[in-house]
């Protein structure tokens, strides 16, 4: 290996979600180092990044609405020191930001836990006494989440076992559906309660109950969006990550990470836009005393690390992917002719939570079927970017459904945008299904669409390199959140030098991943623990409100 001053940096992360934003712009800034960031992709971001069609519709890919967002939260501090005050959080709509829609009643949701605590309680009020314990043992459990999580970067589930007690159960490593079950009488309670599995994408029956816990607190005050879309986000980072020497690689794609002796020492790169001439390479090498991997645990032991680097739990971690199916999606792309707010329907831009029944592990079960199928859509996410967003030059709209990979195996050794007319077919009775769906239950919204695009999981294959398209990483079951179970799921790693960050060392979503950011940024070489960084920061201020 030939390493020099052009090719040599403190830092090299691979990827530019929000684990490694987090990461390079807090090591950057209070540290001083020069980080090298190489994406994939033609966009910075990853899951926070945006696209547009037709030159005025936009539309996010990944933050549809963020919790804990309102002034003085914790995760609003952190994500405030990440991008210095670059980004404006608007709240959602106070008294509905988003709606629980079943068969035959809909829930909304408002921005305060008071509110939402009565308003069930009206709904439910034989169910009294097990409502009000509820949101107590929410808020226990979100607790240990996140004081265990950051404590250690290590799983948490292994401290929570035996307390804190748990209605019912004497361990917090219980799921969803064990809990439910015990403490609810009433289906339809139930269902209304676990609305949001579809936030992390494991159902009742295979979802901790201390994941669920921690994202039903998290919108406990409501959601919010970022002023200017999800890619301000990045556009924020970048120059901070400039300034101190670094730089930001598009389309530049980790085929390895290179290792001598055990230490992880630099990486294999290849450049996507690269034109070959006059036999130029188009692969590239770049070192640095820290790697840092936002690919996820996956793609880094399996793909990026070579198979002669001894990782002691390879065979175990593709046992664990074979058992449990990663979470992909469809994603519908609608621009609008006019404003969705003249409709009679009351959007305001909250978000739809679409369910066909209440028994959301029956609806999940059928998740391939409605896909290759006669069988119908059993639930959808729906929002829209447009009315979340000021900026917006024009209206849109995102349906989600969740799904398996298996639909859109034949097509997996095919090239983006060039997969064939039986896959655009596929496509095509995907988007017709989803606008019906949704028209089904707010008649006059198909007449709406102007344009339509589908993406599908090998889109996000192709931009992201997620195994399968998936969209949350290592899939949230019980065992992912247990040491002895999961020891991918940690920052450090068997390889000196290298580190993990983002969703695969904390939790799923964007929130998740920025705190996977903070547990890495403590277990590197001259990084900063969470309660140091907070100490450091605290006069910090950017006067920015939400």
């Amino acid at each position: 290996m030939s390493a020099s001053s052009e090719n040599t940096y403190d830092i090299i992360l691979i990827g530019s979600g929000m684990g490694a934003m987090t990461l390079g712009s807090l090591m950057a800034q209070h540290r001083g180092k020069r980080v090298l960031m190489l994406e994939r992709h033609y966009v910075m971001g990853g899951f926070t990044h945006e696209f547009g069609r037709k030159q005025k519709y936009s539309w996010d890919v990944g933050i549809h609405y963020e919790g804990d967002m309102h002034e003085g939260a914790m995760l609003r501090r952190i994500a405030d020191l990440v991008t210095k005050g670059g980004v404006r959080w608007n709240k959602m709509p106070e008294d509905c930001f988003e709606k629980f829609v079943y068969p035959d009643f809909t829930f909304r949701v408002p921005a305060s836990e008071e509110e939402y605590l009565r308003r069930l309680l009206e709904l439910f009020p034989a169910e009294e006494e097990a409502i009000r314990r509820y949101f107590e043992e929410v808020r226990t459990m979100n607790g240990w989440f996140g004081r265990h999580n950051m404590k250690s970067a290590e799983p948490f589930v292994d401290r929570v076992k035996q307390k804190p007690k748990i209605s019912g159960f004497d361990t917090g490593d219980i799921t969803t559906a064990d809990y439910m079950n015990k403490n609810f009488s009433d289906p339809k309670l139930r269902a209304l309660l676990a609305s949001q599995w579809g936030d992390y994408g494991i159902p009742p029956s295979k979802s901790p109950f201390v994941l669920h816990c921690s994202v039903v607190y998290h919108y406990f005050n409501g959601g919010f969006y970022p002023e200017g879309g999800a890619g301000v986000i990045a556009e924020s980072v970048k120059p901070i990550i400039e300034a101190a020497g670094g730089k930001v690689l598009l389309s530049h794609e980790v085929e390895e990470i290179l290792v001598e002796n055990g230490e992880a020492k630099g990486v294999r790169v290849k450049n996507l836009r690269a034109r070959k001439k006059d036999g130029a390479d188009d692969t590239f090498e770049f070192y640095a005393p820290v790697i840092v991997s936002n690919a996820g645990a996956h793609v880094t032991y399996n793909k990026l690390l070579p198979q002669s680097v001894e990782v002691p739990f390879r065979q175990q971690l593709r046992e664990f992917y074979e058992k449990h199916s990663v979470v992909s999606s469809v994603t519908l792309y609608l621009g609008l002719k006019s404003d969705p707010r003249e409709l009679p329907h009351e959007f305001r831009g909250e978000n739809h939570w679409i369910f066909a029944g209440y028994d959301h592990d029956q609806n999940f079960a059928g998740d391939a079927e409605w896909i290759t199928g006669d069988a119908p859509v059993s639930g959808a996410y729906m929002s829209f970017p447009s009315l979340k967003n000021p900026r917006a030059k024009a209206h849109t709209a995102e349906i989600i459904g969740l799904t398996e990979f298996a639909p859109f195996k034949a097509w997996a050794d095919t090239d983006w945008k060039r997969r064939g007319e039986d896959y655009e077919a596929l496509k095509q009775k995907v988007t017709e299904k989803l606008i019906a769906y949704v028209d089904g239950k707010y008649p006059g919204f198909a007449d709406l669409v102007d344009f339509a695009e589908l993406s599908a999981p090998l889109s996000t294959d192709f931009f992201t390199g997620h195994f399968k398209g998936s969209i949350y990483g290592v899939p949230s079951v019980r065992e992912r959140f247990q040491s002895e179970n999961a020891p991918w799921c940690q920052a450090a790693t068997p390889v000196q030098n290298l580190y993990l960050t983002g969703a695969d060392t904390s939790s799923p979503g964007i929130a998740g991943a920025l705190m996977g950011g903070m547990a890495t940024l403590g277990v590197i070489p001259d990084g900063i623990g969470f309660v140091r960084l907070l100490k450091e920061t605290k006069e910090l201020h950017f006067g920015l409100s939400a």
